[in-house]
C-alpha cells in the first residue's frame, strides 16, 4: 500500500464520529482475532516439526550452530525454521495488542459490532 493510500485510510477513519470508529475497531480486531489464531496454529505446527525433526528448538541450534559438513537441506531447513520462528513471534505481539483492545471494551459492545455487521 502506498504512503498516499494509507494518508487517505487514516484520514478517512479520523473523519468518522468516534463511536464508529471504536465499532470498526473492535470489529477489525475480531476479525484479526481469528486470523491471527490460525497464523498461530500453523507456526506452532512448522516449530514442532522442525524440532522433531532435529531434536532441539531453534533457539538451541542457533546456540551450536549448524554442523561444518551440513547439507543444502539443513540450511534450507534453518531458513524455513528461521522464518516460522519470526512468523511465531510476531504473531503472538499482535495477538497479544488484539486482546488488549477486545478487553478494553465495555461488555457486548464487540457483539453488537458484528451482528451490525452482518
Amino acid at each position: 500500500m502506498s504512503a498516499e493510500s494509507t494518508l487517505k485510510i487514516e484520514a478517512s477513519l479520523a473523519a468518522l464520529p468516534s463511536p464508529e470508529r471504536k465499532r470498526l475497531a473492535l470489529y477489525g480486531a475480531r476479525l484479526l482475532l481469528t486470523e491471527m489464531e490460525s497464523r498461530l496454529a500453523l507456526a506452532t505446527r512448522e516449530l514442532a516439526r522442525f524440532e522433531s525433526k532435529y531434536g532441539m528448538n531453534l533457539a538451541r541450534l542457533q546456540e551450536i550452530g549448524l554442523p561444518e559438513n551440513a547439507g543444502l537441506e539443513a540450511h534450507e531447513d534453518y531458513v524455513e525454521w528461521s522464518g516460522w520462528q519470526a512468523t511465531y513471534d510476531e504473531t503472538r505481539q499482535i495477538l497479544e495488542t488484539l486482546k488488549t483492545i477486545l478487553a478494553e471494551s465495555p461488555t457486548g459492545e464487540g457483539a453488537d459490532a458484528l451482528a451490525f455487521a452482518e
